[in-house]
């Protein structure tokens, strides 16, 4: 418990890659979302990737979802073909995630997405991502840069600033914002480095890495902000 409150608690999508052999996948957590959630004031609880008939029985027992980071989309589900320096995650991924996207706002339940979890929110809601930045990827905790926040955002009213300084692990950016979905925080080079969606409660996607910056005052706000939002979500 926290203070009187019990722990909301956050679902965390796993992520998933193909076996080496080609034959089935590998899917798991980096430890990094869940002890974050749980820093900050929530119960992390991994979903496994199960059935589609799963999904409206997983938001309903959680509080709060959050969308983690991994390999690249197919394109397919923008109307383009891969390019050089793609990296797929697998279809059973992206699709699930979809679903889960979609029954999470339809329930009201808060959602977060890092990295691929903003893109996979940008091309649910229609949008399309630039499939390969060169020199872009960078190391995390090697390489940073600041990003500006618009003023009026859902980003702007919880970090508090119109500046604050990022990570960098990922090479594709969203590039058409999808329809519903309102850019909240671009880079110097005007790379959309968030998106938000007004029409939920909470729905909030940003392409860093909030998990990794322990000790920074900008992540701790959105990872408290966000948990905040997912107390007494759960019914």
């Amino acid at each position: 418990m926290i203070g009187n409150k019990m722990r909301p608690i956050i679902g965390i999508t796993q992520d998933m890659e193909y076996k080496a052999d080609g034959k089935g996948f590998w899917a798991y957590l980096d430890r990094h979302y869940a002890e974050a959630v749980y820093r900050f004031g929530g119960m992390p609880m991994m979903i496994p990737i199960l059935g589609m008939e799963a999904v409206p029985d997983i938001i309903g027992r959680i509080d709060g979802l959050l969308l983690s980071g991994g390999d690249d989309i197919h394109p397919r589900y923008y109307g383009e073909e891969p390019g050089e320096n793609v990296g797929l995650s697998p279809d059973l991924r992206t699709d699930f995630e979809f679903a889960l996207l979609k029954e999470a706002i339809a329930k009201g339940k808060p959602v977060l997405g890092i990295c691929l979890g903003v893109q996979a929110m940008d091309v649910f809601f229609g949008g399309t991502l630039h499939q390969d930045v060169p020199g872009h990827k960078g190391k995390g905790e090697d390489i940073h840069h600041e990003v500006s926040v618009a003023d009026g955002s859902l980003l702007k009213n919880i970090l508090g600033a119109g500046t604050v300084r990022v990570n960098s692990f990922h090479h594709q950016t969203i590039k058409d914002v999808g329809k519903g979905l309102v850019a909240s925080a671009v880079s110097p080079d005007g790379i959309v480095e968030a998106v938000e969606y007004p029409g939920g409660p909470f729905v909030l996607g940003v392409q860093w890495h909030p998990e990794r910056m322990q000790g920074d005052a900008s992540a701790e706000r959105l990872f408290k902000a966000f948990i905040s939002a997912s107390i007494n979500k759960g019914a």
